[in-house]
């Protein structure tokens, strides 16, 4: 309770958010970037890095890139909000971060250099960027996907926002290395944007809608997997994967548009993705007396909004149960149009705890729902702030032919609750209740 109580006074108050921008701020985050890449031998020079930002998908598309270098080119590393790999080895990511502290990420580097790998990706948040953890990385690769509404508690602005996901792109055009890479989405318009502004050596732009160098084209789903194909060079690709949904489909043609600049054969990352399983806590999928269950980490308007966009689609005669809440202490204005997305397309809804954090609980859940206009409390809108309480109230109610999605946590087995840190799994308590 005192080191909540400290990191409310300290942390999450008006003064550091007027401190966060102050030019010492900068400085020290600044230093300790430098310091750290000194200590560990400035590890980055032995690399060709690959940074991989937007607000939704990072961890998939680095996991896909991982996959397909590691295959095919080199021993690579990756680090992810999910998991770090160097090689085959997988280890977890119990920061709760997306981009690691400073110091954190420079000795994976040099773990990884030490180990023999070659290749790093790495996913690199807003939040990151703009507090100098990737300072002294010297980037070969830079990856946007897209840039929707999230954040904008630290940023203020969408416009800030986009400006600190660009500090990865100026990393690789200002660093001493020899080639520039990078790639944008044309369905995007900061990507599209940046495609035609950025002076890069190589360049690729990927898309479903617009014209661009890879454009998907008989984008098909399923519950169980997706294909559809794609040219590039004059040449048309067929591919078939585990993944679902077209957000997928994004992630993917972002993964390739790395690959091919750096000259891996198609054909074989087209093996590899049909090979590649879905990243733990990311619509990993659960089946039981024919009610379907996915867990995912879904916890922006637009992730949202695409993963039960997919799920409405392959929804036969039952009902969609969406579980969701939203983090304290982050961007309070999403909030409210979560639960319309939300109540706009699930049949039932159930409002709950996801990291409360030092914020009042039921605060949250009061503005969560307070646009959820098509439901009636008690009758198919239920608000349980214990979420393990929660998993168990949706196992009990879904029937057969029902999808059920726990959206939020994701891979995360830890909650920030009011009253501290403790080990919580969406995917654990939902394997309970159902006696797996």
């Amino acid at each position: 309770m005192l080191k909540s109580l400290i990191k409310k006074i300290t942390f999450y108050d008006k003064l550091y958010f007027l401190l966060k921008d102050s030019v010492i701020y900068q400085l020290r985050k600044k230093l300790n970037g430098k310091i750290a890449n000194a200590l560990y031998w400035y590890p980055s020079r032995n690399f060709f890095v690959i940074g991989v930002t937007w607000t939704n998908g990072k961890t998939t598309v680095v996991n896909l890139i991982h996959k397909i270098l590691n295959d095919q080119v080199a021993k690579t590393v990756m680090v992810s909000t999910a998991n770090i790999k160097i090689g085959n080895q997988e280890l977890e990511n119990k920061k709760k971060m997306t981009s690691l502290d400073v110091f954190d990420l420079q000795s994976i580097l040099a773990t990884a250099k030490d180990s023999g790998c070659k290749i790093a990706v790495l996913e690199a948040s807003s939040h990151g960027l703009n507090q100098y953890r990737f300072e002294g990385i010297e980037f070969d690769f830079a990856v946007l996907t897209n840039i929707t509404h999230d954040h904008l508690d630290f940023h203020g602005t969408f416009e800030r926002y986009a400006k600190a996901k660009e500090k990865l792109f100026r990393y690789v055009l200002t660093n001493k290395k020899q080639n520039k890479y990078a790639a944008f989405p044309a369905d995007d318009k900061v990507g599209r944007e940046r495609f035609e502004e950025m002076p890069f050596d190589k360049k690729l732009n990927y898309s479903i809608i617009a014209s661009s160098s890879l454009k998907a084209e008989n984008v098909k789903i399923s519950p169980a997997g997706t294909t559809f194909s794609f040219t590039y060079l004059w040449k048309s690709y067929d591919v078939k994967t585990k993944l679902v949904g077209e957000f997928n489909v994004y992630n993917i043609l972002a993964a390739i548009s790395v690959v091919v600049q750096i000259g891996v054969n198609i054909e074989q990352v087209i093996q590899t993705i049909a090979s590649f399983e879905t990243v733990a806590g990311r619509m990993e999928h659960i089946e039981n007396k024919w009610i379907f269950y996915f867990v995912d980490f879904a916890h922006s308007p637009d992730s949202l909004e695409k993963t039960l966009d997919y799920l409405n689609k392959i929804k036969w005669t039952g009902r969609l149960i969406t579980l969701f809440g939203a983090p304290g202490n982050r961007d309070k204005t999403k909030r409210p149009i979560m639960g319309e997305i939300a109540d706009q397309y699930s049949d039932i809804l159930i409002a709950t705890d996801d990291d409360p954090d030092t914020e009042n609980r039921l605060e949250i859940l009061e503005q969560l729902t307070m646009n959820v206009k098509n439901k009636q409390q008690g009758k198919n809108l239920f608000t349980i702030p214990e979420r393990t309480l929660a998993i168990k109230f949706a196992c009990e109610i879904a029937k057969e032919g029902d999808i059920v999605m726990f959206a939020g946590k994701g891979h995360e087995t830890v909650q920030l609750t009011n009253f501290g840190r403790r080990p919580r799994s969406d995917k654990e308590e939902l394997k309970k209740n159902l006696g797996i």
